[in-house]
């Protein structure tokens, strides 16, 4: 009897908690319905598209095109900017070279020669003051002989340096006094004493081999003063 009471206090319901548990139950069967009526999710392989794959590739490519042509043009209004400049093969402008300084030596003043690397204006008077009295330069090399002019200057400016070869003032033999004479680099004074004395007991000098009977003057010397001599007849 105690058992069939606690069943029926705990198993009766009224009619309102028999309606929830009703539709508890009516939810729980469509839940398990639905499990059995949905299609179970499959995983769809990737699809592999070769026409996309060339599209694709021909897009970049008509892209980079683009951009080339856009370079092309651009280096082309450069160009146009330049007027009279040549371009090399990178599309750089080609510059003409930068002409080599060159300077008369037997006819440069001394602001001139100074635009030679090395020389200043103490440098620049000394050459002007040893061609006055050389009469020209005929040799390069004749800078060395100028006072200060050592071999690492020499060799720094010789390339700058040109010789105009009619430049040259010879002096007249027969004509020239013993202190204008004397005045030359190449006639020291015993030279010039002798070749003075030679003029003076011959009367007039025929010509240039005869130098070569004048006291002191030896082959080498001859060579020396040869280009800065004339005879007069």
């Amino acid at each position: 009897m105690n058992r069939l009471r606690f069943v029926k206090d705990y198993l009766s319901f009224n009619r309102s908690e028999l309606r929830g548990v009703i539709m508890l139950l009516i939810l729980l069967l469509l839940v398990a319905s639905a499990n059995q009526l949905l299609p179970e999710e499959k995983i769809v392989p990737s699809v592999n598209f070769p026409g996309l794959e060339k599209e694709l590739k021909d897009f970049e490519a008509g892209i980079r095109k683009a951009e080339t042509g856009d370079s092309v043009n651009r280096a082309k209004r450069y160009r146009a900017s330049w007027p009279g400049k040549t371009w090399d093969t990178s599309g750089s402008p080609k510059f003409p070279p930068v002409p080599v300084l060159k300077i008369d030596i037997n006819r440069a003043d001394t602001l001139e020669l100074q635009r030679l690397r090395g020389i200043g204006p103490s440098y620049a008077r000394r050459i002007v003051s040893y061609r006055s009295r050389l009469g020209g330069f005929i040799s390069i090399r004749q800078l060395l002989e100028i006072w200060g002019v050592d071999t690492v200057l020499y060799n720094l400016i010789r390339e700058h340096i040109i010789i105009a070869s009619d430049s040259v003032r010879k002096i007249d033999l027969n004509t020239v006094s013993f202190k204008d004479l004397l005045k030359h680099p190449y006639f020291p004074y015993e030279i010039t004493r002798s070749l003075i004395l030679y003029r003076q007991k011959n009367k007039i000098i025929k010509s240039l081999d005869e130098l070569n009977s004048v006291e002191g003057i030896n082959d080498s010397v001859f060579r020396k003063i040869r280009p800065y001599v004339r005879i007069s007849r």
